[in-house]
């Protein structure tokens, strides 16, 4: 009924926190600190995958509102919510959402961190690859 809202509002706490690491890594860059990492990690910024994290959880949240406006559970007139007008159905609602949206909200978390650590880990490998090159010439 609403699962959709979990992810869209832990979509607006990656938005914004994305916004400070970003201000944070410009801050860095005209002081002239940052480097590679030396040991692991890919040369993507924090800032560009955790936009990767809110791309994905807004647009899952987007696609879910649709089918959720299809079945008729979500209306252009207040409360918006078809479940919110009756309370037994809020608390179904509730529910779901703490169940189904916490659930899927996992999923995508836990998906988007194993990208993250498999491009990382691919980038460390081929970057150590050039150094042991390198030294060996």
């Amino acid at each position: 009924m609403a699962c959709f809202v979990v992810s869209a509002a832990v979509g607006v706490g990656t938005a914004v926190a994305r916004h400070v690491v970003k201000r944070h890594e410009n801050k860095l860059e005209l002081e002239g600190k940052v480097q590679l990492p030396e040991k692991f990690g890919s040369d993507v910024k924090w800032s560009k995958k955790l936009c990767y994290l809110e791309l994905t959880l807004f647009g899952g949240s987007f696609l879910l509102a649709i089918e959720h406006i299809l079945h008729g559970e979500v209306v252009p007139y207040p409360p918006f919510l078809t479940a919110a007008s009756d309370p037994a159905d809020t608390a179904e609602m509730l529910h779901e959402m703490g169940t189904v949206g916490v659930a899927m909200l996992a999923v995508l978390i836990i998906a988007w961190a194993v990208g993250v650590f498999v491009v990382d880990y691919f980038k460390f490998k081929k970057r150590a690859a050039k150094l042991a090159e390198a030294s060996v010439k």
